[in-house]
């Protein structure tokens, strides 16, 4: 028996071949598609889970609330964890303060810049980077000891062993010598604390001038709380440390209106849980909304369900066909759930065929997904538990319900009936039909609603003004080798007489993200009128705000015809002087380490991600810390010969250095690279699973063409012009389409109003959802209109 189903079901799919083909396509490619989709959901939602100590890790940030404003912010001072470490005690098993930064390693006439994280010595007893060299427990204790990832110590030491070493580190303008203590392996992908060249805390050029300032922020700390310590009570407790050691700084703001929240707190420090920090945005890095893999998610349901939708809905259509094999069986004694297990295994046959197809073809794609996605998928994801147990279930669920369904309703047509060869489609089963169609192009439209959205959110990021000039500015990592401000001098020297060298200027910090990675946020905190404020910080040098086209609203830039600039000079945002409340802010001072007098107000820029509202910030003429990336306005002509022209600038001024130019707009576009990404996968997911809906349509489409071929051909011999026979065969399907919009409408509108959008959106999406079921079908109506009446009849 089972010999006999198997050949007939052979022997069916090879004489269908269109039909065979249409299904395991379409269940291959949603195969394929959704594994690739579940894959990169799944690598996001996966970050830090691989940490041991993950459910007892938190990062510590603050919360501070003003009387305008609530600010939140993972930076925190210098004294902070030492202080909190004295009073908590033993409740604190581990403690580490993180501060990125970057380093040039020097091996001889060669240098090499790399990441270093300033870190504490519990750092590898929280992290559990796997220790390929060294006792993690130990690895850190010295002021002098390093400790480096796999690939760093490969590049440097090749297949020597690193341990007992020195590593040679060019910091903050000074070369140094360490002893490699240890190894570790480099930290996966999905990880939110990267671990490069690790030394400890104290070793940060900066780490001096920030000893003992409660007011300056500028590191991160992450703590892991003892096994039977509750966070939720430590935190509770947090409040007791803050009213400590920021009384005055409470005390200042509850004068001034600020209102505490639930808690009754206006100053507070709070606990993120590591596995929550990659998807929390201002406190996490990098942090991405967790909406996006989860919508990621859904539409990998939905592409599954299109293909089902698709597969049952041909099913059905098919099954008019095999009727009278179906009643001969039954005459000759079948069981209904000896048919049922004839059709479902044909199903099964199909399903099991395009499962295998689609892993295949996910595996083989892999490679080109990650190129033109930017991820970091790779073939051990097909080892994980979560992935295999999802897959199977997938495909057990598809087989069952998809094959399951249309088995069931053959095995239910009436044996007379269908050998007279009087069986119809049944009311219930074009019923069916139709309300899956309908649910198709609901889902469809949803997905052209998105799509739409996705786009319009990526070119206003990339249209909106920041408020500096992006395109012609280059940014150019200073790498240590030689003193930043030195560097600037000579490049201004040797650039004074090139025409396509506009200006130079310097600043402690970058905008966005450019090619060395590498950027931090200082903010500063006084107390001026009786009232508190806290500002960012920037040191730049002359030239800054005519470098990046800034507009200046009042007063003027730094001057060297000014010399008390250098000491006592600032230039504050337009943020900044409404927060001041000053009419005339020029020639007012701000009380920080010393008083500094505002000589210039710039129209505010978004030195941040546009995700973030603009903040205040402050201009300092540098000094304590430094210059760190130089920024160069060039002409608009010429660009690559202008970039060889400062490479070739910087190399002779730091031969051993690496040239990291790169203009400010590809800084900038950095910020959003992450979002850019998931947008481009949703873009592409959506257009596949409304591919697949065309595909069924079409499926479908040609199947009821090819049933009411004679009904053609007889409205022909009447008659019937083309355009008439056009619009009756396609008029049931737009029919179902606008049933579909009617019922995606609600859900649209929801969204739109969640995401202020324009009506032009979904007038858009409805008019493309109509014109793709016109195409689809429309092309099959034609064909059909066109068909001789003579060949149509000839049967009868």
């Amino acid at each position: 028996m089972l010999r006999n189903y198997l050949k007939i079901a052979f022997r069916n799919l090879w004489k269908n071949k269109t039909y065979a083909s249409i299904n395991i396509l379409g269940l291959a490619v949603a195969f394929a598609s959704a594994l690739l989709l579940f894959l990169t959901a799944h690598f996001e939602l996966s970050f830090d889970s691989f940490q041991e100590n993950k459910d007892h890790i938190f990062k510590v940030y603050r919360k501070v609330i003003g009387p305008e404003k609530v600010e939140l912010g993972p930076a925190l001072p210098e004294p902070f964890l030492p202080s909190l470490r004295a009073d908590f005690g033993a409740e604190i098993k581990h403690a580490t303060r993180i501060k990125d930064g970057k380093a040039q390693i020097v091996m001889g006439d060669k240098t090499i810049d790399e990441s270093v994280n300033y870190v504490d010595t519990d750092f590898l007893k929280m992290f559990s980077f796997k220790m390929l060299k060294g006792n993690r427990n130990t690895a850190l204790n010295d002021l002098r000891s390093v400790v480096l990832n796999q690939t760093i110590a490969e590049k440097v030491f090749g297949n020597q062993d690193p341990i007992g070493k020195t590593l040679n580190l060019n910091l903050g303008g000074q070369t140094q010598g360490f002893v490699v203590a240890g190894v570790t392996e480099k930290s996966p992908d999905n990880s939110t604390i990267e671990n490069a060249i690790m030394l400890r805390f104290e070793s940060d050029p900066e780490y001096q001038g920030m000893k003992g300032r409660w007011e300056a922020l500028y590191h991160e700390v992450y703590l892991q709380l003892a096994d039977k310590v509750s966070s939720t009570d430590f935190e509770k407790r947090l409040k007791t440390f803050v009213a400590k050691y920021y009384a005055k700084d409470i005390s200042q703001l509850k004068s001034e209106g600020a209102k505490p929240d639930e808690r009754g707190e206006v100053i507070s420090a709070r606990l993120l849980p590591l596995l929550e920090e990659h998807f929390t945005e201002k406190i996490g890095k990098q942090a991405i909304n967790k909406t996006y893999p989860i919508i990621l998610l859904i539409i990998c349901g939905f592409v599954l369900l299109i293909a089902c939708i698709n597969f049952i809905n041909l099913s059905i259509a098919r099954s008019l066909a095999r009727a009278k094999e179906v009643g001969m069986r039954k005459a000759l004694g079948a069981l209904k759930a000896q048919v049922i297990g004839q059709f479902w295994g044909e199903a099964l046959l199909i399903c099991l065929v395009a499962f295998v197809l689609g892993c295949a073809v996910a595996a083989l794609a892999m490679p080109q997904y990650n190129a033109l996605f930017k991820s970091q998928l790779s073939f051990s994801y097909f080892k994980n538990p979560i992935v295999i147990t999802a897959l199977l279930l997938a495909f057990l669920v598809i087989t069952l319900v998809a094959g399951g369904y249309p088995a069931w309703l053959v095995a239910r047509f009436n044996t007379v009936e269908v050998l007279k060869g009087k069986v119809k489609s049944s009311s219930r089963s074009g019923g069916v039909r139709n309300a899956l169609i309908v649910v198709q192009f609901s889902i469809a439209s949803l997905l052209i609603i998105g799509t739409l959205v996705v786009w319009n959110q990526i070119q206003f990021m990339r249209a909106k003004p920041l408020g500096f000039n992006e395109a012609q500015v280059v940014s150019i990592p200073v790498n240590g080798e030689v003193a930043g401000e030195r560097m600037l001098e000579m490049m201004r020297n040797k650039l004074a007489n090139q025409p396509a060298i506009l200006s130079l200027t310097g600043a402690d910090n970058n905008l966005g993200r450019g090619k060395d990675g590498s950027g931090y946020k200082s903010v500063f905190g006084f107390l001026m009128n009786g009232k508190n404020y806290s500002t960012n910080g920037l040191n730049v040098d002359y030239d800054y705000v005519k470098t990046l086209d800034m507009k200046l609203l009042q007063g003027r830039d730094f001057s060297k015809a000014y010399p008390s600039d250098k000491q006592n000079g600032c230039i504050i945002n337009e943020t900044m002087a409404k927060q001041l409340g000053f009419k005339n802010p020029i020639g007012q001072q701000i009380p920080l380490d010393s008083n500094k007098t505002i000589v210039g107000v710039v129209a505010d820029y978004h030195f941040e991600s546009l995700k973030n509202k603009i903040e205040s910030m402050t201009f300092f003429l540098q000094n304590d810390f430094g210059i760190h990336y130089i920024f160069v306005k060039v002409a608009p002509t010429n660009t690559v010969e202008t970039m060889a022209l400062l490479e070739k600038t910087v190399k002779e001024i730091s031969p051993k250095s690496q040239f990291l130019g790169s203009f400010l707009d590809e800084n900038t576009n950095n910020l959003y690279r992450r979002e850019e990404r998931i947008a481009k996968i949703f873009m592409s997911a959506a257009t596949l699973a409304i591919l697949l809906s065309c595909l069924g349509l079409f499926a479908i489409s040609l199947m009821m063409m090819q049933q009411r071929t004679k009904e053609i051909g007889i409205r022909k011999v009447l008659g019937a012009t083309v355009g008439s026979v056009v619009l009756l065969l396609s008029k049931d399907f737009l029919k179902l389409v606008f049933v579909a919009l009617v019922i995606a409408s609600p859900v649209a509108w929801y969204f739109a109003y969640r995401t202020e959008i324009s009506w032009l959106v979904f007038a858009a999406a409805g008019a493309l959802a109509v014109c793709i079921a016109l195409l689809t079908v429309g092309f099959q109506a034609i064909k059909a209109a066109l068909m001789n009446p003579v060949q149509s009849l000839k049967t009868e």
